[in-house]
């Protein structure tokens, strides 16, 4: 059965002539290859929405985490320990964003983060008594040019966790203890 079908090609590809057997043979390769882009093209496409969807879902958690602990903050170092981590952490998301390492949707989908960090670092100015804005300004640029770049402002609906708005009176306690 098969030497039949290789003796009928056979017989085919000798009438036809050099020329155009050259142009069914580079045809035919030209439209596996495309097929073969074409699969690629949409393997890497769906690998590379995987990898954006786990750094996002990585992003988040590890934003969330650190919002969870404020029910844990029990000291002013504890208070902050919790702005500085968490203003690190965004300022690695904008370093990221900036420089290109990341999709842009991902960063800007995270924004209601980058309002809250605003919100700590108007605290820390307030509370800790220091001019923080400058130190934040050095500590964190790329989350300062990250929240001017898309006109971050912050949100008057976040709420600082209870001790962190009682921080004068915990320090008061903390040095008559």
């Amino acid at each position: 059965m098969f030497l039949n079908i290789a003796g009928v090609f056979l017989q085919l590809f000798q009438k036809i002539e050099t020329p155009i057997l050259a142009i069914i043979i580079s045809s035919v390769t030209a439209t596996i290859f495309v097929i073969t882009l074409l699969i690629t093209w949409k393997s890497v496409r769906e690998n590379t929405k995987a990898t954006y969807s786990q750094l996002l879902r990585g992003f988040h958690e590890d934003l969330t985490n650190r919002l969870d602990k404020n029910s844990i903050l029990k000291t002013t170092e504890d208070c902050q320990r919790y702005a500085n981590d968490y203003l690190n952490t965004i300022d690695q998301i904008a370093f990221l964003d900036i420089n290109k390492k990341i999709p842009v949707g991902i960063a800007k989908y995270l924004n209601r983060f980058f309002a809250y960090g605003l919100t700590i670092i108007n605290w820390y100015d307030k509370m800790v008594g220091e001019d923080f804005n400058q130190t934040a300004r050095k500590n964190w640029p790329n989350y300062f040019l990250y929240c001017q770049k898309y006109g971050i402002i912050p949100n008057p609906d976040d709420k600082l966790p209870k001790i962190m708005l009682d921080y004068n009176v915990l320090r008061e306690k903390e040095s008559k203890g």
